[in-house]
């Protein structure tokens, strides 16, 4: 008796057919954790249905989707059972959602290679991934730890007449690595919120935008971070208004850059600038509050008029 699954009108298409259909029903808009989106999405049944379309249908998952994973699905020290089951000689690009160490080593005196500050386990990991051409590293919730990182780096690249690691800021809130075997592979450290938001706001702040157009703009933004927006609209509109020093303080205002100053810097000028600006920002963010914000904004309003 033959295999109903196999007489389906689907195997009488091309393969090429096939793969637009995988396609069509397997690419989702955000990262994917895969034992949420494997397990419970209705779509993703396709890869249980039989070996043929196992296979082919696997292949399209992790071509066309950034795979959402942690530090804790490497840990040598964490129980498999515990880690997320990822193919890794098919991920083609993906995102850690921390940079932080598991939970496993964060109880133990001594970390694994993987999750050590000088996250040299963790690249190696990233190294042996066949396929792997991008990558997305949230140190949002870790930043001294990144930093730690960095500064390792740096010291490194210093001592190394071989081409050691550089980690170079490019953006604001978002750094890239380079050397170690990763010249293949587009890998960067992000401050998600910052670097996600900052652009947008940055946009908006030099446009001429009514109350209520400022308004609506904000919340939609802070449909997306109910936190972030309002903390660096603050410091948009003080830039704007002369009032840097007030917001952020004498020393902080210093490390303001402008997009014309950067266009005019070398590589190591500009990164030395995106960075000291970057260290500014994150360090707003983690000492007020968004309430804080809007009250010290609708105060400076006052203050000049505006």
């Amino acid at each position: 008796m033959s295999d109903p699954i196999s007489c389906s009108p689907l195997f009488k298409l091309s393969p090429e057919l096939r793969i637009k259909i995988y396609s069509h029903l397997l690419t989702f808009p955000n990262p994917i954790h895969l034992r949420q989106h494997v397990r419970g999405t209705p779509h993703t049944a396709l890869l249980r249905t039989n070996r043929q379309i196992h296979s082919e249908a696997r292949a399209v998952l992790y071509d066309l989707n950034t795979i959402s994973l942690s530090r804790n699905d490497f840990c040598l020290n964490t129980d498999p059972v515990l880690q997320t089951p990822v193919q890794t000689q098919h991920v083609r690009h993906l995102r850690f959602t921390s940079f932080g160490e598991s939970l496993a080593c964060n109880f133990l005196l001594e970390r694994c290679a993987v999750c050590r500050d000088d996250a040299r386990g963790l690249l190696g990991v990233l190294v042996g991934m066949p396929v792997l051409r991008s990558g997305t590293i949230d140190y949002s919730t870790q930043i001294a730890n990144f930093m730690r990182f960095r500064q390792l780096a740096a010291d490194e690249g210093g001592r190394s007449t071989t081409g050691g690691l550089t980690v170079t800021c490019g953006r604001v809130g978002m750094y890239r690595v380079r050397g170690a075997g990763m010249d293949q592979v587009d890998l960067t450290f992000a401050h998600r919120p910052l670097a996600s938001m900052w652009p947008d706001l940055a946009t908006l702040s030099r446009s001429s935008l009514s109350d209520s157009e400022e308004e609506t703009a904000l919340a939609r933004l802070r449909a997306q971070d109910p936190d972030v927006p309002d903390k660096l609209w603050l410091v948009l509109w003080a830039a704007q208004h002369g009032l840097s020093a007030a917001v952020l303080g004498e020393q902080a205002a210093g490390a303001w850059v402008e997009e014309s100053e950067l266009a005019s810097m070398d590589g190591e000028q500009r990164d030395a600038a995106l960075h000291r600006f970057t260290v500014v920002l994150q360090t707003f963010l983690k000492a007020h509050t968004a309430v804080q914000c809007r009250r010290y904004l609708n105060a400076l309003r006052e203050s000049v008029g505006v």
